[in-house]
């Protein structure tokens, strides 16, 4: 069954314990970057088995082969997001456990393709929202840019050594994405030479109407086919129509205005099928960690986003929902959105104004890993 919960208590939680936050004061600037992934330590959150038990089909699937790190053709450079539970303008520049397990629960899987990289970033924290979206938080949102932008130089410039990149990216983490990658790849043609592709999931993408390029960016165009790479691959989710949301929609999208991307009439936000670009249009599952997500905000809403149901879970480091959807495109009421349709039920809530969000990822995961490797394999075959 699916629900929809009242808008305006959790607009009303959300603002009041934003208008707490707002009186809290921000650290200053970190010297150097924390990385929450990094091939340099050792059993962190991105470095997940991929064994994994899927209660559609009553099957698991052993752990393949461990891949060196020297295997691994391209490097991820990972962007978590909203998911801390300060009561702050910022949160602090160290691992808390719900910054852990949203690594695992998105990056983890795509070890297998790339050395992942997941830096620390002093992002706005979920109750800080609302007034950002208010416009009054604009030292916070640059206070955690500067962060995602030490740490890309860096990694620039002790760690990529020329390789390939593939950006990884949700929610927060994508708007900062955005902004990076138009002050980076989009400027410097050289650069773009060693983008593998750009995951920027459920953060409100844009590009010029019915262009795949034009808003965001100038030169990386959305993805459009199977294994094509140095392009992007965006979409937010939702399971309800009419969809009422702050994802899908240009001309009210207060994320981006916050941010200072592009926004407004005249721009469309992208929606790339990853059933077209992965070359498997089968229906998908939720996969996700089977360890228990951390206790705040996020685990709460991914608890309602299920319920009555628990998270899936097994016994094996992954597990994948019984329940299976198909999605497509649609362009609708200004809304531009990845709809998902279940063909085995299962509950699936949308959280207000957020629609499907926390599952955006997770939905299909495993053809975003394919994509991922699709892209790597014809990245290294042009050079």
């Amino acid at each position: 069954m699916r629900r929809r919960a009242k808008a305006t208590l959790l607009s009303l939680v959300l603002v009041a314990g934003g208008l707490v936050a707002a009186g809290t004061a921000t650290a200053q600037p970190a010297p150097t970057t924390t990385w929450l992934c990094n091939p340099d330590i050792a059993n962190d959150p991105c470095d997940l088995p991929g064994d994994t038990t899927d209660l559609g089909t009553n099957s698991t699937t052993p752990a393949p082969a461990a891949v060196p790190d020297s295997g691994k053709p391209i490097d991820c450079f990972y962007l978590y997001p909203t998911v801390t539970n300060d009561v702050a303008l910022n949160a602090p520049g160290y691992a808390t456990p719900e910054v852990a397990s949203i690594a695992s629960f998105q990056a983890a899987r795509f070890n297998t393709q790339c050395r992942v990289f997941a830096p620390i970033y002093r992002q706005t924290p979920l109750l800080m929202l609302p007034p950002a979206l208010l416009g009054a938080a604009g030292p916070s949102i640059d206070l955690a840019y500067a962060d995602v932008r030490a740490a890309w130089d860096n990694y620039m410039a002790t760690e990529n050594n020329g390789r390939g990149v593939l950006l990884v990216g949700h929610s927060q983490g994508t708007f900062m994405l955005r902004k990076l990658m138009r002050e980076t790849f989009d400027r410097d043609a050289a650069l773009r030479t060693q983008l593998v592709g750009a995951f920027l999931m459920g953060g409100n993408v844009e590009t010029a109407r019915g262009s795949t390029t034009g808003g965001d960016f100038q030169n990386i165009p959305l993805c459009t086919e199977r294994a094509q790479f140095g392009c992007v691959v965006a979409y937010s989710t939702n399971t309800l129509r009419p969809p009422l949301s702050t994802f899908g929609n240009a001309n009210i999208d207060l994320w981006s205005q916050r941010w200072g991307l592009p926004s407004g009439p005249g721009y469309q936000v992208a929606c790339t099928d990853p059933a077209k670009l992965s070359g498997d249009n089968r229906p998908v599952g939720v996969t996700v960690p089977s360890a228990p997500f951390a206790f705040g905000i996020i685990s709460i809403l991914l608890n309602y986003t299920t319920a009555p149901e628990a998270l899936p879970t097994s016994k094996s480091t992954w597990t994948t929902s019984r329940g299976r959807v198909v999605g497509s495109c649609i362009d609708t009421g200004g809304y531009n959105q990845y709809h998902l349709q279940f063909v085995v039920p299962q509950p699936l809530n949308e959280v207000p104004l957020l629609d499907s969000h926390l599952i955006d990822m997770n939905a299909g995961l495993d053809r975003l890993v394919s994509i991922a490797g699709q892209q790597a394999t014809a990245w290294q075959s042009a050079r």
